[in-house]
């Protein structure tokens, strides 16, 4: 990626620069491109900084030590007489820290008008407590780290795997994928779509507009996007879900689920625990499991179709009602405690209502409907 000059800052309390030999290639010249390699080493330590521009991969190996490779690509506006300049200027520099923090710092080359990209590949052992990651602008890679992993880029897509602690990712646009996350989770991007494929703790995923997919999660997961889907694999803990516009699908929810769509429809396959599901305009499909513990719940759509699916064994109340029903019977159940009651006039919208109680009756399950059919059945 290219990006205009921009000034790092260097220094910070209780640092000390680290000399560190680097070796250099011979420049590369590709076309209206030239580019260069750096390579140096630098001892491990408990955490390390990366204050960088450009994309950044770092990975966990079995070094005792840390190494790096950055490569710079540059090209001028006004001919090739910058060259020189722009590499003698670029490098890499380390302050080593009282708190055991190894910071790695890109410099900046000044070279007035002209593109400078840069790619910085850093190695350092799997064992690492913690990587704390920032640049400027550019992608950023993150694989293999014991610890935990704090990333953030201006401009890039992220992606971070096999990671034993937790993530904090952040971008201001860009995807996010996250793999195998052995801690907690805490993502955001300003446009783009999230990937998670396994977290250890709780999890939350927010974006401005992108889809959101999470397979599994050993804690309570909150996702959020401005437009666009979710997908949900299980989770161990509670679920809140909502988008702007777009289907909301969870396969296995063990501690309850609130989800709210703005505009489309919403389907659980297995769900135990209370149930807030709220749509603008679309079906909703549940079905509660056995052993749910249920405190008040509510389902409700403007337009569409709801079903809920309960176990013949689960002690609840259910009221229901629509205001339009749709078809001869907008309420059905396979449950003959609950009575079905239909109001209607010659002139005027024709409603309908149901109430009752299944094994002696329980906890509130209410639902209702603008427009459409409600059913409840028997799981199978």
């Amino acid at each position: 990626m290219l990006i205009r000059r921009c000034r790092p800052v260097f220094g910070a309390v209780g640092a000390t620069l680290v000399l560190v030999a680097a070796l250099a290639a011979q420049p590369q010249r590709e076309g209206r491109y030239w580019t260069q390699e750096w390579t140096g080493e630098a001892a491990a330590a408990e955490r390390i900084e990366v204050r960088a521009s450009g994309q950044v991969v770092v990975l966990g190996t079995d070094r005792d030590d840390v190494r790096y490779t950055l490569t710079t690509r540059a090209r001028s506006e006004r001919g090739g007489t910058w060259v020189p300049v722009v590499f003698r200027e670029s490098g890499v520099v380390f302050e080593r820290r009282t708190d055991r923090t190894l910071v790695i710092n890109l410099r900046d080359p000044v070279c007035g008008n002209c593109r400078v990209g840069f790619r910085l590949d850093i190695e350092v052992p799997k064992a690492t407590a913690e990587i704390d990651l920032v640049t400027r602008a550019g992608g950023v890679v993150v694989q293999g780290i014991a610890g935990s992993v704090t990333a953030h880029t201006v401009g890039g897509s992220i992606s971070v795997d096999e990671v034993q602690g937790g993530v904090a990712a952040t971008t201001e646009g860009g995807s996010v994928r996250l793999g195998s996350i052995g801690g907690p989770v805490n993502c955001e991007t300003a446009g783009g779509s999230i990937v998670l494929a396994r977290a250890g703790g709780q999890a939350r995923l927010v974006t401005r507009g992108g889809m959101i997919q999470a397979v599994s999660v050993a804690g309570d997961l909150r996702a959020e996007t401005g437009g666009g889907s979710i997908e949900i694999g299980r989770v161990d803990g509670t679920v809140q879900a909502r988008t702007g516009g777009g289907v909301i699908r969870a396969a296995d929810v063990r501690n309850g689920m609130q989800a709210e769509a703005g505009a489309g429809d919403i389907r659980i396959g297995k769900v135990r625990g209370t149930l807030v599901l709220t749509s603008g305009a679309g079906d909703i499909v549940a079905a509660l499991q056995e052993g749910a513990s249920l405190s008040h719940s509510e389902i409700s759509t403007s337009v569409g179709t709801i079903v809920l699916s309960l176990p013949e064994s689960l002690a609840l109340t259910l009221e229901a009602s629509i205001d339009l029903a749709r078809g001869r019977h907008g309420i059905v159940s396979e449950f003959p405690s609950i009575q079905v009651r239909r109001s209607s006039r010659l002139f005027g919208p024709v409603s309908e209502q149901a109430a009752g109680e299944i094994n002696g009756g329980g906890s509130v399950v209410r639902i209702r409907n603008g427009l459409g059919r409600i059913e409840i059945r028997k799981s199978r």
